[in-house]
């Protein structure tokens, strides 16, 4: 594979046959609209590659934007003896343009770099990464690392799972949500994580679970349980109650965000019941499809309150998620899969939520809570089978129930290889189990991470903190006890 060392794999690469020495000094061009990038830029290759930079340098490199001459967040690059150039028509595509620019120089050799010519773009306009504060601890600085491992991999959205039946990942302020959880990040931090991920050219998607996995938040609103949930933990009973909270949690939660936002609403794994407020009449008024409605409608009345323009996602959860009429196309739904060996499931969710005049999807991939190693291989599957299906938005890379993305780091690295580029790496005929591809990402992978110290893997698991796996500490002195008392909740009666 050509420069098999850039990821993710560009769409479109030329080498040509020339190759030259790699210069010492660069002269970094750039307009005013192109200069945050070129600082970057210019700050990265003295960092990471040890070069100089400097404006009387022979060996100049532009950074361009021409709006309609690149897809949206593409870019094309070329490289020579010479100079270099990076044309984009958005900041975005600018930035992936300057991180593979940068990538030829860390990784590239020295000695021979290449003569080449790159054309590339994202398959997918949402490539978004979740990490789930509702079962482990994850402080601001961590979130910030990760913030930035993701744009150096060109994912644009990192979605926080804010609360689950074990834990509340943030704490608010006229709410006593989160107030439990001595790990929890506050409003002011999540504010100055949208801001640093901006900068980063990376968006902010909260999930705040509005049905099942709402153990955290019965904690505090025992007067709300309605059910157990799916798989254990619990679900809000439906009725008034439930909808002026949150109403409350959208109006906390809303103006930190930007102006233009995702909130996803979870909505899955739950077992309905209303509340006993409800009269027994009136009791199909508050059914599950109706339920979506409310919140939607709830969201969208915050969203006014706070002049946010919000678009709503939910799961589709196990059976698919009956939507009002008047929201089909109004909303987002995300079937999930996280299992490789599924691959008819994911096959046949793609068929179910894919095709014209059908309602939005996100795809739900990444890996399930027991891949203690990571794993990417169902985002593969997702992503190759997805491309050209006109209502898809994107993709979830999601990591479940833990806090270690050192030991999972793969996961995020394979998928925002498929997410960018789904039709590479190629699985060879004869690798029946997936071997062959695994062993190839993740030797890419940890020569990347060597090169690039946000993604260090002792740094990594400095800045995580203490393993924690679904709201329990894994090793050491406090190896099996709860972070928070909100773990092991239990009504009673």
């Amino acid at each position: 594979m050509e420069l098999e060392y850039l990821a993710p794999r560009p769409r479109q690469i030329d080498v040509l046959k020339t190759t030259f020495a790699r210069p010492d000094w660069l002269n970094i061009e750039a307009d005013t609209p192109c200069r945050p990038a070129a600082r970057a830029l210019r700050d990265d290759l003295i960092a990471l590659a040890g070069l100089r930079v400097s404006s009387q340098a022979p060996f100049p490199v532009r950074l361009e934007m021409r709006p309609g001459e690149t897809r949206p967040e593409g870019y094309r690059l070329a490289l020579g003896k010479t100079r270099a150039e990076i044309v984009a028509s958005d900041l975005a595509g600018l930035f992936y343009g300057a991180q593979t620019l940068l990538q030829l120089f860390v990784l590239g050799d020295a000695a021979a770099m290449p003569t080449v010519r790159i054309s590339d773009w994202p398959e997918y306009q949402l490539r978004s990464f979740m990490v789930d504060l509702g079962r482990a601890p994850f402080s601001l600085d961590y979130l910030k690392r990760i913030v930035r491992i993701l744009a150096r991999l060109k994912m644009n959205v990192l979605h926080l799972h804010l609360n689950d039946d074990q834990l509340c990942g943030l704490r608010f302020r006229d709410l006593p949500l989160g107030s439990e959880n001595p790990f929890a990040i506050d409003l002011d931090d999540l504010a100055d994580l949208v801001s640093y991920a901006r900068e980063h050219h990376v968006s902010i998607l909260p999930e705040f679970e509005c049905w099942g996995h709402a153990g955290s938040v019965i904690y505090h609103f025992p007067e709300l349980y309605g059910a157990p949930g799916m798989w254990g933990g619990m679900s809000f009973g439906i009725g008034e109650e439930l909808f002026d909270l949150l109403g409350r949690v959208f109006r906390e939660l809303l103006p930190v965000l930007e102006p233009e936002c995702i909130v996803h609403t979870g909505l899955d794994e739950a077992q309905w019941a209303t509340l006993p407020s409800v009269p027994a009449a009136r009791r199909d008024d508050y059914g599950p499809q109706e339920l979506v409605g409310r919140v939607y409608d709830t969201l969208q009345q915050a969203a006014e309150e706070c002049d946010r323009t919000v678009t709503m996602h939910l799961w589709a959860d196990h059976g698919g998620r009956p939507l009002p009429e008047r929201l089909e196309h109004q909303v987002v739904v995300e079937p999930w899969m996280y299992h490789e060996f599924s691959s008819d499931s994911i096959r046949q969710r793609v068929e179910q939520y894919g095709g014209d005049g059908k309602t939005p999807f996100m795809m739900g991939a990444g890996s399930s809570s027991k891949h203690y190693t990571g794993h990417f291989g169902a985002t593969r599957l997702w992503c190759r089978l997805a491309r050209g299906v006109p209502n898809v938005e994107g993709v979830t890379v999601c990591m479940w129930e833990t806090n270690d993305l050192p030991g999972r780091l793969v996961t995020l690295f394979g998928g925002a290889e498929f997410a960018w580029s789904p039709e590479s790496p190629v699985r060879r005929e004869k690798d029946t189990t997936g071997e062959l591809i695994d062993r190839g990402v993740r030797a890419r992978m940890r020569r990347w991470q060597a090169a690039f110290g946000d993604a260090d893997d002792e740094a990594l698991r400095a800045e995580r903190g203490p393993e924690v796996d679904a709201g329990v500490y894994c090793w050491g002195e406090r190896a099996g006890q709860p972070v928070a008392p909100t773990v092991r909740f239990e009504m009673s009666g």
